[in-house]
């Protein structure tokens, strides 16, 4: 609002008589407050309209002259606040003086909420951080077992290599006699050399299977058929199974299960518990009998179940099995099944064990099917 042409000394601030004269745009000073004198007159009138006599009044008291200032007349001439001493002002209260005490909850609040925000970020940095250790201690521990694994069917897994070895060298010398001769059968020569290609073949899968179950690589998920896994563990357990006198076999289900898995792991946790079946019926004398199968849950999960005909678990040990270092061998360690326990965990899976009705135990475990 622009002040009053008549209440502006041109280059000066203006003073005022009366307060009224404030707000055009006088800077203020002693002036008259008209409404402590009105306040006094309705108190007057009252008083008579109560009864009493005018005559019979006190004299007005009130002091209607007091120093009083415009906040903003005295911002625009550089007129310093603490300059008219005991005085009013017109200022109105900033926004931090008017809600000093909420605006200093509100930043409280902000403060912790800020503390609470960066206390969980670095929680989350470190649990992320502790299950990649984890997943690598994981690792390493399963890269042991494997090794021993491979160190007990070692002799079973020579022996298999062998056989195709010995067959090419067979037919390699059958083919150079065969040469060797004034008129060779070429026919014969190329079914030789077919079958050396079948044998080498063999001897690959064989190093192949080997290679996989040895290497010593990070915990991975990725999209497997678990149908094929379980047939890759078996193929590698046959020749074991034959050396210790026990008939395996093998039932897939007709529907492909498609898990996340690492496949590596999951062949490790069918050796373990198959070599674990064929140690449990090594003292029977006959009919030692390993049944695999895989099958579909519902429409959520996929289950294994690795079923033998040895003596069974003892009832008050099934919830012990598969704590680490709880074995019932001679020369066992007891981290078998404990191992495969952790692994079958960190496929978000379970996996228990029960005796079967008819003798013998099965072990099963159940993994989620892919989306």
């Amino acid at each position: 609002m622009r002040p009053h042409p008549m209440l502006v000394l041109a280059g000066h601030p203006a003073v005022p008589a009366v307060e009224t004269f404030l707000e055009p745009g006088r800077i203020g000073g002693f002036v008259i407050v008209p409404s402590l004198i009105g306040a006094e007159a309705a108190q007057g009138a009252l008083r008579i309209q109560d009864g009493e006599v005018p005559e019979g009044l006190p004299p007005p008291a009130v002091d209607a002259v007091k120093p009083v200032f415009n906040w903003h007349q005295m911002q625009r001439w550089n007129v310093s606040e603490a300059s008219p001493h005991g005085s009013e002002s017109s200022r109105e209260p900033s926004f931090l003086e008017r809600y000093r005490w909420r605006v200093i909850a509100l930043t409280a609040a902000v403060l912790v909420q800020t503390l609470l925000i960066a206390f969980l970020l670095h929680e989350r940095q470190m649990r992320r951080k502790a299950e990649v250790e984890a997943r690598n201690q994981l690792s390493q521990l399963a890269h042991i077992n494997r090794q021993a694994t491979a160190g007990e069917l070692s002799s079973s897994i020579a022996h298999e290599l062998n056989q195709p070895l010995g067959s090419i060298l067979t037919n390699a010398e059958s083919a150079e006699l065969i040469l060797g001769s004034p008129t060779p059968d070429l026919q014969e020569v190329r079914e030789i050399i077919s079958d050396i290609k079948r044998d080498d073949q063999r001897a690959s899968e064989v190093i192949r299977r080997m290679r996989s179950l040895l290497k010593r690589a990070p915990f991975e998920k990725k999209e497997i058929d678990l149908n094929q896994t379980m047939r890759e563990a078996f193929d590698f357990l046959k020749l074991q199974a034959s050396a210790r006198n026990v008939a395996i076999y093998l039932q897939t289900s007709p529907q492909t299960l498609r898990v996340q898995g690492d496949p590596v792991q999951l062949q490790q946790v069918i050796l373990n518990l198959v070599v674990n079946s064929m140690d449990a019926m090594a003292k029977m004398p006959y009919g030692r009998t390993i049944i695999g199968r895989t099958d579909v849950n519902g429409a959520a999960s996929a289950v294994i179940s690795i079923s033998d005909s040895g003596p069974g678990i003892p009832p008050d040990r099934l919830n012990e099995i598969f704590d680490p270092f709880f074995t019932t061998k001679e020369q066992g360690m007891g981290i078998g099944l404990s191992i495969a326990r952790t692994i079958v965990l960190a496929h978000s899976g379970q996996i228990w064990a029960e005796n079967q009705s008819g003798g013998g135990a099965v072990f099963h475990l159940s993994l989620p099917l892919a989306a």
